[in-house]
């Protein structure tokens, strides 16, 4: 709490009720709630207006999904912390979360006292996963099973080609290559291609020239 004034928090949740009640809890441990959110534009408003010290957003979401909204919002309050706080956990998802750069990630079946401790050390500066977000990272290191034109696609992205010049470069429309990257993005389970290169570079499905 910096000169004594209480932590400012937006939580951004589609579900009512979770976000209601995450609330209402954090209030209870000291923190102010700036906003509440129930769709991804709004959370993105939500958080440029107030400028919180911390965003707590669901990752399923109408308008924009988590993803977006963090790299969207981050943009118009770069001193605001983002965590995510999910009732769907994916080991590539988180994967690609931390690379992003979100500061915490814990799950909706967590307990709510122990998601005040994590937002706590978020706040100081930590970057926290759940142990049950840790669990579900350490039993999966499956690397997706990708077809040879989809490594030709990934490795042309890797090189910084648009899909006009990856279409010609492999003598196919623009329009399959596109479908390529979008499968890709889902096998990787990321959501942007930044996140797609990010990913597929750690798991050495391409190398950078």
């Amino acid at each position: 709490m910096p000169d004594g004034k209480p932590n400012r928090i937006v939580i951004a949740d589609d579900h009512r009720l979770i976000a209601s009640g995450l609330s209402i809890e954090l209030e209870m441990h000291g923190y102010e709630i700036s906003a509440l959110a129930h769709d991804g534009i709004d959370a993105i408003a939500s958080i440029k207006s107030t400028q919180p010290d911390l965003a707590i957003l669901d990752i399923n979401m109408p308008g924009a999904n988590g993803v977006e909204v963090f790299l969207e919002a981050q943009r118009w309050s770069p001193k605001t912390k983002f965590a995510v706080l999910t009732g769907h956990p994916s080991a590539n998802l988180f994967t690609s979360l931390l690379d992003a750069g979100v500061c915490g990630i814990f799950l909706k079946s967590d307990p709510p006292t122990d998601i005040c401790a994590y937002v706590a050390r978020i706040l100081k500066g930590q970057i926290v996963l759940s142990p049950s977000v840790v669990s579900v990272m350490s039993s999966s290191n499956e690397i997706p099973e990708l077809t040879n034109r989809e490594l030709q696609v990934l490795q042309g992205i890797a090189r910084g080609l648009s899909n006009s010049m990856l279409a010609a470069d492999l003598g196919i429309s623009a329009k399959t290559v596109n479908t390529h990257r979008t499968n890709l993005m889902r096998k990787l389970d990321v959501h942007s291609s930044a996140t797609l290169l990010v990913k597929s570079i750690k798991m050495e499905l391409v190398t950078i020239e």
